[in-house]
């Protein structure tokens, strides 16, 4: 299960940003005359009329007059969505101070062993649920030869040096992965991402293709069929696809996969 506490800090550091920007422009407004107003139509036109406090009376305001006008509906604007947005603050904050998701889990962890053997958890443990999904997706699948194979730091036969660091750079990061595991797309097809990747926190399967020739003309033709035949299954782009790229001439820099793999593995 997500726990969503990390996203709603994120919405309360922007709440909190919006209502420090209304009052700096609430600021530029404390001098504005808060002026009782009656709105009214005519022939489809706005028309705005001052009420005097004092008798009631109704003065019409003309148009090149309604600056007052507008700073003041402005202002009265900017005092009530800062309260709304206080409101909201206040409410964050209270449920943030109460809210536990892995509290569930503390629970189960924190039984004793004898009882927690016999008792079948509401929701499945990190460990089990890597431990299926491994067995669930077998790597190394693909029968395509490859020439000078590379051995990764934990045993895995990878086919370029770039992915060798990619491979090193999941296990870095602890993401449980697959190596070549086929799936087989809408239209029959069998093909095999260089990288089934698990993220362990949405539980969530994601493939990784890394193009390392993009700079040969039927390489890169090959590879764009390929990513619209993932498209056409519903495999997405930046939700449960990763596409990277390299081309001789071209450094591979490790900072952007590690990058990649905390915003979309992690």
């Amino acid at each position: 299960m997500e726990n969503y506490k990390e996203k709603l800090t994120e919405q309360k550091i922007e709440l909190e940003a919006l209502l420090k920007s209304l009052k700096r422009e609430l600021s530029k407004l404390k001098d504005g005359e808060q002026l009782k107003i009656k709105i009214g139509y005519s022939n489809g036109y706005v028309q705005y009329n001052y009420v005097n406090p004092n008798n009631g009376k109704r003065i019409y305001i003309k148009k090149n007059q309604r600056i007052k006008v507008k700073k003041s509906f402005q202002k009265e604007y900017y005092e009530q969505v800062q309260k709304i947005l206080e409101k909201q603050l206040g409410i964050l904050d209270a449920f943030l101070n109460k809210y536990d998701i892995e509290s569930i889990n503390k629970f189960y962890d924190g039984m004793p062993f004898g009882r927690k053997i016999l008792v079948s958890p509401i929701i499945e443990p990190d460990e089990n649920y890597v431990k299926k999904w491994l067995n669930a997706h077998s790597g190394e699948q693909n029968s395509y030869p490859g020439e000078g194979e590379i051995i990764t730091s934990t045993g895995i036969y990878v086919r370029s040096k770039s992915e060798k660091i990619i491979a090193e750079l999941l296990d870095k990061y602890r993401i449980p992965y697959r190596y070549e595991c086929g799936i087989t797309l809408n239209n029959g097809k069998v093909v095999y991402p260089d990288f089934t990747v698990l993220n362990v926190r949405l539980r969530k399967t994601i493939y990784w293709e890394h193009l390392g020739l993009i700079g040969y003309d039927e390489y890169a033709y090959k590879n764009l069929q390929k990513i619209n035949e993932y498209e056409r299954a519903g495999y997405e782009l930046g939700n449960n696809l990763i596409i990277t790229m390299e081309c001789s001439g071209s450094r591979f820099d490790s900072r952007f996969i590690e990058d990649k793999i905390k915003k979309y593995c992690i």
